[in-house]
């Protein structure tokens, strides 16, 4: 079917490649403004990391992991382009509108990748807050399982010892030193709320994520230019390999792994490089699998 046919504006067989590389050009145009519309108002909640996701998956069956967030963008604007020999669009105004509405029907379909928050290395009672001194004992030194252990609480004043064996509710303790050798530009909220800094942990074994700058129980401190976070991963197995990844306006966007086994705090040190290319520059580079 020749373009146009179903306007009847110009004849079919009228419209030249100027033609169509002009409705091309307004239709991937509309395109990349509903990306960077969503990039910005959404932050990290943006879709355009969850379709990275999907795709480092897709491309994981055949052999290619790292895959950047800019094939994402490039993808997505080649569809907007060739998009318009399907809907067929007369002006480059109308090609635009329908390349902007493309993709933001496609946002709108792909759910946010909003990491759960950081868990505490122990489980409170409902109700109960964590006392300032948590104590883990033997529940009975005849025990042969020492993992069974007492956690002290203290609501009002008073204490409450619960015995809890190893199972679902079992977790690494993580114990991560961020150091930042220039110092940290800002007070840590207002990054976070700027989407200057932004930090995720992984557990590659249950494939779970949880955001840095989200809390459920975690902690996180500054003190001068270092960030101490302290965090209970969820296990279900004696070992797992974690990754974390920090983001932080004014270093190199930094992705680590280490070891964590059950019983044994996990002492870790990142680093990270100082870096004047531009963040948004950076997470463009970046494949974003978790």
């Amino acid at each position: 079917m020749s373009y146009g046919v179903k306007r009847g504006v110009k004849a079919p067989g009228e419209w030249g490649v100027g033609d169509l590389a002009g409705l091309a050009l307004a239709g991937a145009t509309g395109i990349i403004a509903a990306l960077v519309t969503d990039y910005q108002q959404s932050q990290e909640a943006s879709a355009l990391f969850t379709i990275n996701q999907w795709v480092v998956g897709l491309g994981s069956l055949l052999g290619f992991t790292d895959i950047p967030l800019w094939m994402v963008v490039a993808g997505l604007t080649m569809l907007g382009a060739g998009s318009i020999f399907y809907f067929q669009p007369i002006t480059r105004q109308g090609a635009f509108a329908q390349g902007f509405g493309l993709l933001a029907v496609l946002m709108t379909m792909t759910p946010a990748d909003l990491a759960g928050g950081m868990e505490s290395s122990v489980e409170a009672l409902p109700g109960l807050q964590p006392a300032s001194l948590v104590r883990e004992v033997s529940a009975d030194p005849m025990m042969a399982d020492p993992l069974i252990k007492t956690v002290a609480y203290a609501p009002g004043g008073g204490a409450i010892y619960k015995v809890q064996s190893r199972g679902a509710s079992d977790k690494y303790d993580l114990h991560l030193k961020i150091v930042y050798p220039n110092g940290i530009s800002d007070d840590i909220d207002s990054l976070i709320r700027r989407g200057a800094f932004r930090g995720r942990i992984h557990n590659a074994d249950t494939n779970e994520t949880w955001s840095i700058s989200r809390s459920a129980g975690g902690t996180l401190r500054v003190e001068g230019n270092t960030m101490y976070i302290h965090a209970g991963i969820p296990a279900e197995s004696q070992t797992a390999r974690i990754w974390v990844r920090i983001e932080m306006t004014g270093y190199a966007i930094e992705e680590q792994s280490a070891e964590a086994r059950l019983g044994q705090k996990l002492d870790w040190t990142v680093t990270m490089t100082p870096s004047a290319t531009p963040l948004f520059l950076q997470r463009l580079n970046k494949s974003y699998w978790f």
